[in-house]
């Protein structure tokens, strides 16, 4: 039997001592007991035009009975609350909303609290005042649930920039310095659409990508070390490692229950294999349960697999800096991925103008989150040569079931011609594998070949097709 990278990481915690907060929680650590269960997801994005069969519509419901049906069959058996960190809708208008309200109210229990943040979106077609009157509830509010307290911040406006949060820093400030004196043992949850300037993967302001990040409750945040941030707006998976981040709090991104989107960190264009539909690509949310030792753990759920991510963060103590795992330190201390034993890059078939490559898919316990394919002619010394060419594709690893190989397809060659190509994977702490993997290839001469479409599924034995 194979073992995994993973498998042997996790076999290896039962010989070695760790420090407290580099172990996920495990079935078989269940000395502490669960006194708060909630699940948290932002940009549900449900539109006017939605009806009970869109994907937004359904992820939702989805969401809603899971959380009831796992919450049923756990030792602690409540669903405690339902956290939406902005964008509920589409354009904020009493039309959107009031189905997402309808949505609430046909699936949630009594019991379960609703904490519902604005974002962005809902300042599109309606206001703070609609947004307020259609769930009789304060936009910003301080919410205490078990014990814990939870407060709610949303945007001034509708602006992507630094600024619409401004306005509520001193509202905020005594609102924390409320809930540290009345729990001060206790984590407190502060629940906003856009992130924290510089914390989780997304949240920095780099060339090319969506602004996702503010400043302006930097300086009230970050004076209470207790503070669980969550935070959506960005559509960023939340499977990336870095979507779990401690410093001088933690925060914890939520992805997107509609599309998501790429953070590609400044590098450059990279590509989606296959043509995915970003409609289908989301519907991930947090479930945060909450011990008596005040210890945290945090599963990723797939509305579209209706079932859990492999991923898990366990926050050993959220009120303890020393015991933060979840730090930048990871940028040195992650190790490299690697290829399988044997792995070689392989080609399926060459057309006029590119080719199918046949690519392993690279080891992590952190995840490779896409590959850098350099492409190169191979041409004679007389011939005047080309700088190569630089094409990177991200590497699924949002998807609950990845293909342990993948089709790799290179367009906008030239035909009759030799190629060379080389394969590097790189994961979500900047690490490449150390060894590239090569091949190369003829492209066929002008000649007409057969067209089939591509399957999602897929089935390949169909496949030729003329890339361009």
């Amino acid at each position: 039997m194979s073992v995994t990278r993973r498998d042997f990481f996790r076999s290896a915690l039962t010989a070695v001592c760790l420090p407290a907060g580099l172990v996920e929680r495990t079935k078989a650590d269940a000395q502490h007991r669960a006194v708060l269960r909630f699940a948290a997801m932002s940009d549900v994005h449900l539109d006017q035009k939605h009806t009970p069969e869109s994907p937004e519509w359904i992820r939702l419901t989805k969401a809603i009975r899971a959380m009831n049906s796992y919450s049923a069959q756990r030792e602690y058996p409540a669903f405690d609350a339902l956290v939406v960190a902005g964008d509920l809708s589409n354009h904020g208008t009493a039309e959107e909303l009031g189905a997402f309200r309808g949505i609430l109210e046909r699936e949630l229990k009594p019991e379960t609290a609703r904490i519902l943040a604005m974002g962005n979106h809902e300042y599109y077609g309606g206001d703070r005042a609609v947004f307020e009157e259609v769930f009789c509830a304060e936009a910003n509010r301080h919410d205490v649930i078990n014990g814990y307290h939870f407060i709610t911040v949303s945007p001034e406006n509708g602006e992507c920039d630094e600024g619409p949060y401004l306005y509520i820093r001193p509202w905020l400030a005594e609102e924390l310095e409320n809930a540290c004196e009345a729990a001060p043992e206790r984590p407190i949850f502060v629940v906003q659409h856009y992130n924290v300037y510089n914390t989780i993967w997304g949240s920095a302001d780099l060339p090319g990508d969506f602004h996702a990040g503010v400043k302006d409750l930097l300086g009230v945040i970050d004076r209470y070390p207790q503070v669980v941030h969550i935070s959506g707006h960005s559509h960023a998976p939340s499977v990336h490692p870095r979507s779990m981040w401690q410093g001088a709090f933690s925060a914890v991104g939520t992805g997107s229950m509609s599309l998501i989107g790429g953070i590609t960190e400044g590098i450059g264009q990279i590509l989606y294999l296959d043509g995915i539909d970003f409609s289908y690509s989301g519907g991930t949310f947090l479930v945060f349960e909450v011990y008596d030792d005040q210890s945290i753990l945090i599963k990723l759920y797939d509305t579209v697999s209706d079932s859990f991510l492999d991923r898990e963060y366990f926050l050993a103590d959220p009120r303890d800096p020393e015991k933060f795992a979840y730090t930048d330190r990871r940028f040195d201390t992650a190790a490299a991925a690697l290829w399988p034993q044997g792995a070689h890059l392989g080609v399926i078939e060459t057309t006029p103008q590119g080719a199918l490559l046949d690519l392993p898919a690279a080891l992590d316990d952190d995840d490779v989150i896409f590959y850098t394919l350099t492409v190169e002619k191979i041409g004679s010394q007389e011939e005047e040569q080309q700088p190569p060419r630089v094409i990177r594709y991200w590497s699924e690893y949002y998807l609950k079931n990845r293909a342990e190989r993948l089709k790799v397809p290179i367009g906008s060659l030239t035909p009759g011609t030799a190629y060379r190509v080389s394969v590097v994977g790189t994961n979500a702490f900047k690490k490449q594998t150390p060894t590239a993997l090569t091949a190369e290839f003829t492209t066929a001469g002008q000649q007409e070949v057969s067209t089939c479409q591509y399957k999602r599924e897929r089935n390949y034995e169909c496949y030729k097709t003329r890339l361009s």
